[in-house]
């Protein structure tokens, strides 16, 4: 498990160490906020910048104490990744200016402006969330870890490969290839380094539970076995539906589309302003769905909702998309299911044939209260 790390100015630091820990980089020891927030040492960027030359092939670089600033460092992992100056050879003196155009950038020094540019351009470094590259201060191991393992990925020197999920145990992991030919498992070490992604972040977690369809990438050590994966939720879910097309559904209509398909259930109500749902029932379909127009309203109730509106179920949300003056030009209707949401769902009872359950116990997942008894 992953030492915490609590601040948010280092909340890459923890899969920035893990995957290069991964690749041999002695990184996680004393990972912790303190030590993350402290200054580089020019020993350690000596170490770190080796392994990176080691990965792409090159000769170790000449690691300088200026290397422990940005300037120097920009100039150092270049070295490191390319055996020579990229922006140097790349980029002419307006590229370099035009790059370099943020507040302290008359800071860097002249043999290190090309490499900042570059470095800036491509990702690698970055600057504080105050505009600044600060040129003058050391680096914080933090920023050093996240650039280099940033860089390493860019330039696809990490021996990660990307895969599709299958329904897995605790223990082994089965993988479709990202060419989609074949399936393969692989035991998942007691020690691997797991990250999730919740949002646009990932975060070490303690085990992931996978039902299938999530997007994984992965790294194997030398017994053949996971010591590195991150993965990202299956699009689908994991209700038991998941299987189906139609679990998940969205249709767009312009408002007088709208009006059209719902001329024989409500009275005439003028141009449409809005739709509204306005009641839900416990399971949340839509009970009451008020149709607003500029000359009256009208209500949509029951089970008319669904049909009035050619919809494949009631369970629905609905988006707007406005034009320049604020008017709605267009409806998206984004639901569950296709049914009238009573009874047995087929597909949900598929799903949880599949995951193992008997007869009984998946008739009275949807049938509360009854007793399956034999009859003949």
């Amino acid at each position: 498990e992953l030492p915490p790390v609590k601040s948010a100015e280092h909340a890459t630091s923890p899969r920035d160490a893990a995957i290069l820990a991964a690749h041999g980089f002695a990184t996680l020891a004393r990972l912790s906020d303190e030590w993350l927030a402290a200054g580089v040492t020019v020993e350690e960027l000596r170490d770190l910048l080796g392994k990176v030359a080691a990965l792409a092939r090159q000769p170790n670089p000449y690691v300088t104490p200026d290397a422990t600033r940005p300037g120097g460092f920009a100039t150092a992992l270049a070295a490191a990744l390319d055996g020579e100056s990229r922006g140097a050879t790349l980029l002419n003196s307006a590229d370099v200016e035009y790059l370099l155009a943020f507040r302290d950038a008359g800071d860097v020094a002249q043999q290190n402006r090309s490499d900042v540019a570059a470095m800036l351009r491509e990702g690698h470094i970055g600057l504080f969330p105050d505009g600044t590259l600060r040129p003058r201060l050391p680096l914080s191991r933090a920023r050093v870890l996240h650039s280099i393992a940033h860089a390493l990925e860019a330039r696809n020197l990490l021996r990660l490969q990307k895969a599709t999920a299958r329904p897995s145990s605790k223990d082994a992991l089965v993988l479709r290839p990202s060419s989609g030919k074949g399936e393969t498992s692989l035991k998942v070490s007691a020690d691997a380094y797991l990250f999730s992604a919740f949002g646009e972040g990932l975060f070490p977690v303690r085990e992931i539970n996978f039902v299938g369809g999530e997007s994984v990438a992965y790294h194997t050590s030398a017994l053949g076995e996971i010591d590195y994966l991150e993965a990202w939720p299956s699009a689908s879910g994991a209700a038991t539906d998941r299987f189906s097309p139609f679990a998940n559904w969205s249709e767009a209509m312009s408002p007088s589309e709208i009006l059209s398909r719902l001329g024989r259930s409500v009275p005439a109500v003028g141009a449409l302003v809005d739709v509204r749902v306005r009641q839900r029932g416990v399971s949340g379909r839509v009970l009451d769905l008020e149709v607003i127009g500029t000359s009256g309203t009208a209500h949509v109730r029951g089970g008319r909702v669904r049909s009035a509106l050619k919809l494949r179920e009631q369970l629905f949300v609905v988006d707007r998309t406005f034009d320049e003056s604020g008017r709605v030009t267009k409806y998206t209707f984004k639901g569950r299911g296709w049914g009238h949401g009573v009874g047995m769902c087929q597909i949900g009872a598929y799903g949880l044939a599949r995951a193992g359950l008997s007869y009984d116990k998946i008739l009275k997942s949807f049938y509360t209260g009854i007793s399956v008894t034999k009859l003949y």
